[in-house]
């Protein structure tokens, strides 16, 4: 019998290009750029190039770009810049929980329903609106038609925190944000793109002219910018194991949904609901397999929060399963994760 790898859930561990990178900037004990010294101007020209790395392979120009050392922080700098008290804020029923809760802080909001294949109803909000608009979703992968959505809002917020360098932006919009993650870099560094300065303004209490408020780890700066210029996807191996998946085990387990279409989600993201099954126990059964996915939501996994993106689609929440393809992933491993799903929800 073929061992399946077990990774099928997660973040991918650091490569060891990656992790040699970070270990040497550990090891270096890099300097404050900030200073003044001769370690600190080393750090600064280490800086510099990492940010132009990093704006070119995001296909930014380097002064639209901010680091910052948290994800959720980003999120909140990039969109509350462009607020105003008497701004609509709009973001999507699938969209992220700090997003959501964001929203919910803001007086003047509205909640973008999603169609059953998971799109936003580009018609539930105002042409003034600020809209959060999420690339493609993090626990199904479904990319939204960005065109479209981006033309119906006076500022567009791109969160590209899952997509990454995988799918362009196109021409319309203000600021987006990344995370180094999405790349196979570091936690701990998200990116701000800023297109739109004129409009933006820092929306924390602060007595100079910044845009963030600082802070990241060198290293990690340093590290995500050799991740993403070591980033492949053989998108087309993925998308295919990805296709034999879903064929395997609707035809195994009669019933089984899985979410989005292939051809339109982020291949290497899959949410695929089980009929009569429990969420916990199946992960928890593949882990004794020695086989990782993920259940829950995906921005709250931790105590396995039921899905409210599977819940916006009208789909059920029990049972549902997440799985991440990676492109080392071989067809004996697809057909040996089946087979191994189909033994633990018999046994349920």
């Amino acid at each position: 019998m073929v061992r399946v790898t077990g990774n099928f859930g997660g973040p991918a561990p650091l490569s060891e290009v990656v992790r040699s990178a970070l270990s040497a900037a550990f090891e270096a004990g890099w300097a404050d750029p900030k200073k003044l010294s001769q370690a600190a101007t080393r750090s600064r020209i280490l800086e510099s190039h990492a940010l132009e790395s990093i704006a070119t392979g995001l296909e930014l120009a380097v002064d639209e770009i901010e680091i910052v050392g948290e994800e959720e922080l980003a999120t909140y700098l990039a969109i509350s810049g462009f607020l105003t008290p008497e701004s609509e804020l709009a973001v999507g029923s699938i969209d992220r929980g700090k997003v959501r809760a964001l929203t919910r802080n803001h007086q003047h909001h509205r909640v973008i329903p999603v169609d059953p294949q998971g799109r936003l109803i580009p018609q539930s909000f105002s042409r003034g609106s600020v809209l959060s608009l999420q690339v493609a979703n993090g626990e199904t992968g479904i990319r939204q038609n960005l065109e479209t959505l981006s033309a119906s809002a006076e500022i567009v917020v791109m969160d590209a925190t899952t997509s990454g360098p995988r799918i362009s932006l196109g021409q319309r919009w203000d600021a987006a944000i990344f995370s180094s993650q999405s790349w196979g870099g570091p936690a701990g560094i998200a990116v701000i793109a800023i297109r739109n300065a004129q409009r933006w303004r820092y929306p924390l209490p602060h007595i100079a002219p910044i845009r963030t408020p600082g802070g990241y780890s060198l290293p990690l700066l340093l590290a995500a910018s050799v991740a993403l210029e070591n980033f492949s996807e053989d998108r087309a191996h993925v998308r295919e194991i990805n296709q034999r998946f879903r064929l395997a085990i609707v035809q195994a387990i009669p019933g089984t949904i899985c979410v989005g279409d292939v051809n339109d989600s982020l291949p290497h993201l899959l949410t695929v609901i089980i009929p009569n099954t429990i969420s916990e126990m199946v992960v928890r059964d593949l882990d004794a397999m020695g086989i990782t996915v993920e259940a829950g939501s995906a921005c709250s996994p931790i105590d396995l929060t039921p899905s409210h993106v599977l819940a916006a689609m009208g789909l059920p929440t029990e049972g549902a399963i997440r799985i991440r393809f990676r492109d080392n992933h071989t067809h004996d491993e697809i057909d040996e994760l089946v087979k191994s799903l189909v033994k633990v929800c018999s046994d349920l």
